[in-house]
């Protein structure tokens, strides 16, 4: 099984990660798009996980709940061109949280 990462944002953030080598992408501006490729992308057997940003990910907040109930894909929230959004609990954090059942301290 060949393992990969799958990116959905913004025209900029998905160029940036194309030119890294990521070449499962999608491009979105709403949330009938975001939605379409996250669904997509959970039942692609070779991808483990997705980075999508923020601003998408607050508008498909329910199917991401939903697929992260599932081991994989892992999704994982990062800033778009705009900047990181204000009073929000970091993902990252809430992703350690759910794999070892405890919240870390400093993180």
């Amino acid at each position: 099984m060949t393992t990969k990462i799958a990116v959905i944002g913004d025209a900029d953030t998905v160029v940036g990660f194309r030119l890294a080598g990521i070449l499962k992408a999608t491009i979105s501006s709403d949330s009938t798009t975001a939605r379409t490729a996250l669904s997509g992308y959970a039942q692609d057997q070779e991808v483990f996980l997705v980075i999508i940003t923020e601003r998408l990910a607050e508008q498909i907040r329910d199917t991401i709940e939903e697929i992260s109930a599932k081991p994989y894909p892992v999704i994982v929230e990062i800033p778009d061109k705009r900047g990181r959004l204000e009073e929000r609990e970091n993902p990252l954090r809430r992703l350690v949280k759910r794999a070892i059942g405890v919240e870390l301290e400093g993180f």
